[in-house]
Order: C-alpha cells, then structure tokens, then sequence
C-alpha cells in the first residue's frame, strides 16, 4: 500500500531505535495514522525540522502493517505562530486526539476542524485573554464529542425529554446527559453538586459564551463529557500548563 502527498499533522512523535521516530498524523481520509520516519532523528535529516507540531504538511507512506513506513514529507504552509498559552493550548488538542480518535479511522472533518482551532489559537483576539483561548477549546471540544458520536443535548432533559427551563437546577451525567435536580439549594450545596443553571445550559445551546458563568459552566461540562473517554490516565498536557501558570484561577485551558 502506498499513499501519496495526504495532508496531515503531527500530533505527537517518539524516539525509535537510534535515529529514527515514530510519528503520529492527523489526516482526512485516514484518520491518526502511526509513521516510522527512518533516520529522522540524524543530525542532517531533512525530515528533522519538518516533523514538528502545527505545521501543515503533507506526507507520503507505505506498507501494509499498522505502522507505515513514511517516505515523503513536504510542507504546505508556515507554522502557526503558536507561543505562550497558545502553544500549550495546542499541545492540549493534540493529545485529546491522540488519546481519543482510533487509528486508521476515517474522518474528514476532523483535520478542517483541527486547523480552524489553531489558527484561532494564533490570533491576537485569543493571545488577549484566557477567555478567547476557553472559548476555542470548548468549540474544539464539543466538535469533537460530536464526531465520536457522543454529542451532548443542550435543550431536553434527559430522563424526561422535557426542554431545558431558564430556571432550573441541573447536573450532567456523561452517558445520559442533563438530568433536572429538584428542590431548593444554597449556593455552597449548589457548587458542591457541580450543578448548572438552566439559563446556562440553553445558553450553551445556542454557543452563547459571552458570560464568564456560561464559560466556566461549559468548561465542567467537557471535563464530565470527556472523563470516561480519557480514562484515569492524567493529560500531559494539562500538567504542563498547571506548571506554567502562576495561580489555580488561570487554569482555564484544560
């Protein structure tokens, strides 16, 4: 099997044998796909400075096992001026797909999708403020879930199908979905239940993020969507970004 010029991005490459790694790409019309790029750990490997994270390419392979062989890697643009939270933003989309998306599973849209977070990542609106880069990840994120199959309903509440009221209390169970909680609460008993307002979930519904209580109410959601998909295993990702800011109230991006 060969496949010539796909498009593609390296989500993640990892040292193998002496001087050569195996990289893993994101591609339409193959999905992630595992390559052994021969050599190109070499001092003078051409292949070096092209395997790297955020730079469209396109690739060429063969074989016939799982892990491909890469024959061919050429660009297609410059790399996106990632740096900052923006960079570890980045490096958080690629491990959610690495760690989610099966191999050599056709999605198309996926490398579309992919591309449109990182360059909204690399725009001075998102540098800006934590908002812009909340407000890219939970898009990429719902889209995601999405293509797996695991959208979640905003509108109609779980157990009854009844819409979503304004002011009702509700908690979100990630194989279900938004499930009403009656009876009044303090705000303590409210907070400690990871529960959401009504008004917050329709705003979601309708990608609304303009209030920061909508934000924050979407980024516990995607945790609780995503958990059982990631399993137990921590995201890197996420560690690297918990060192790199200065307090807990900038943790926003994971």
């Amino acid at each position: 099997m060969r496949v010539e010029l796909q498009p593609a991005y390296v989500l993640h490459s990892r040292p193998f044998s002496d001087s050569s790694l195996i990289v893993d790409c994101l591609t339409p019309d193959f999905g992630r796909i595992s390559l052994l790029a021969k050599g190109a750990r070499a001092a003078k490997s051409r292949q070096r400075n092209l395997l790297q994270p955020f730079l469209a390419l396109s690739v060429s392979w063969q074989g016939k096992s799982n892990l491909k062989t890469l024959i061919g890697v050429e660009t297609q643009s410059l790399r996106l001026p990632l740096q900052g939270k923006s960079l570890y933003c980045g490096f958080y989309l690629n491990e959610l797909l690495v760690r989610l998306l099966p191999e050599l599973d056709a999605m198309p849209e996926i490398l579309s999708i992919y591309q449109q977070a990182l360059e909204a990542l690399s725009l001075p609106s998102a540098r800006g403020g934590d908002s812009g880069f909340e407000v890219v990840l939970r898009r990429f994120e719902r889209q995601l879930l999405q293509l797996l199959g695991y959208e979640i309903n905003f509108l109609y509440e779980a157990l009854s199908s009844e819409p979503i009221h304004t002011h009702g209390n509700y908690r979100y169970e990630p194989e279900q979905g938004f499930i009403r909680v009656e009876g009044h609460l303090t705000r303590t008993e409210f907070e400690r239940a990871m529960l959401f307002q009504g008004e917050q979930v329709l705003a979601l519904a309708a990608h609304d993020y303009n209030q920061p209580a909508t934000l924050y109410a979407a980024k516990c959601v995607m945790r609780l969507a995503l958990q059982p998909l990631l399993g137990r295993k921590p995201l890197q990702s996420r560690k690297l970004f918990v060192d790199m800011v200065s307090s807990p109230a900038e943790l926003c991006e994971s």
